[in-house]
């Protein structure tokens, strides 16, 4: 019985191993998809052995989930779109759209789309997994500006769940899936700047900003 348990917790895991394995995971699974990615390769690339991949993550699926998430937190860096009473409300929301186009238009976020519709395709259950970690998560970042304009009193309306989905809509649009499927290229600085602007001004039609800044 003693026996069984050592076994079950295995050798103590390495964290510097770890992060290895990750970029390495991330890495393959980018460049082969999920299923032309094998446990082998990705400890070849990590410079580890399989067994060490397996002492770390249980399966592919748990591997793949974890590198997955946390390239999607990379991507979008995990940042707040602050806002505080003293904030230039018009300024901060160009940022917030500025910085949302950066993270969509990344080489490898385009990737990870790339990924997500593959297993879309296939009804895999990896896929809410995957959404959850990349689009509900830029969402939520929308969700907490919107949420602190209200708060703030710079936007009358408190509707941020309805306001996130509304600016991701606009910045989105049917350009970024002709970019998505290699109909279009990726937008220029200047062609970013007439999506923000007017994503902006559509938007502030429909909730208009109520408090002045200084």
């Amino acid at each position: 019985m003693d026996n069984k348990i050592s076994l079950s917790a295995g050798r103590p895991k390495d964290s510097e191993k770890r992060k290895r394995i990750l970029a390495a995971a991330k890495t393959v699974f980018l460049k082969s998809g999920y299923h032309g990615s094998s446990m082998n390769e990705i400890a070849k690339t990590a410079g580890v052995t399989k067994l060490t991949v397996y002492n770390h993550f249980q399966d592919k699926e748990k591997l793949f989930t974890c590198a997955i998430a946390q390239a999607c937190e990379q991507s979008i860096q995990a940042q707040r779109f602050l806002l505080d009473t003293n904030s230039d409300f018009h300024q901060c929301f160009y940022q917030a759209c500025q910085l949302t186009l950066s993270v969509l238009y990344l080489p490898g976020s385009i990737k990870l789309e790339h990924l997500l519709i593959e297993l879309a395709a296939e009804k895999s259950p990896l896929v809410k997994q995957f959404f959850n970690a990349s689009h509900c998560r830029m969402r939520l970042l929308w969700e907490d500006f919107f949420q602190s304009a209200a708060t703030l009193e710079f936007l009358s309306d408190a509707d941020y769940q309805q306001q996130a989905t509304l600016i991701l809509s606009l910045l989105l649009g049917l350009r970024h899936y002709e970019v998505l499927l290699g109909m279009r290229d990726l937008p220029t600085a200047l062609e970013k700047l007439q999506i923000i602007e007017n994503s902006m001004q559509i938007f502030l039609l429909k909730y208009p900003v109520k408090k002045l800044e200084c």
